[in-house]
């Protein structure tokens, strides 16, 4: 039995890895204004409560045992949704970062560099997060962990806001010298 699940999460997460590589290759080739544009938007606070356990013990103690098991999946698949956004977000960010990494200006190019660190990690964090999701949904004692998912979102949205301010700052430079 033990073989199998370790099988089987093997086969998700090589299909998983796949899936992510050939989703972002279809990214390459937009422009930084266009992948800044396609961003979704992320409530980590929402996500935080739907994988809080906590609030899953607060709702096991209150809700009838269907009712809680019935909730407990939606919340799982609601979290499935925004792991799923994350890691559209991460390959976004991915192809941000490699775009800046040409950049000649080289504060714009370890930007980007950062970026892309912080968005591979992103990738491969999601993948493992959404593992665990789907484990949790088959077996509710498993435990799911996002926290690492979080913190390297984060770290890369804070490096992309980071080489916007260094891209208009070199916009403002190139204006001014030419004024």
């Amino acid at each position: 039995m033990t073989l199998l699940v370790v099988l089987v999460s093997f086969a998700a997460t090589a299909l998983g890895v796949f899936f992510l590589w050939m989703r972002g290759r279809r990214l390459a080739g937009f422009d930084e204004a266009e992948i800044s544009a396609r961003i979704n938007a992320f409530d980590l606070g929402a996500f935080r409560n739907l994988v809080d356990p906590e609030e899953e013990q607060y709702l096991r103690e209150n809700l009838p045992a269907g009712d809680f098991r019935t909730l407990q999946r939606e919340r799982l698949k609601a979290a499935l949704d925004y792991v799923d956004a994350l890691s559209e977000n991460g390959a976004l960010l991915l192809q941000l970062g490699h775009a800046a990494k040409t950049s000649s200006d080289p504060r714009v190019a370890e930007a980007g560099q950062h970026i892309v660190d912080n968005a591979v990690r992103l990738r491969l964090y999601t993948l493992r997060v959404r593992t665990g999701l789907y484990a949790k949904i088959a077996f509710p004692s498993a435990k799911v962990e996002p926290a690492e998912v979080l913190t390297q979102y984060q770290e890369a949205s804070n490096w992309a806001s980071l080489l916007k301010r260094l891209r208009h700052l070199g916009e403002s430079t190139v204006v001014a010298k030419a004024s």
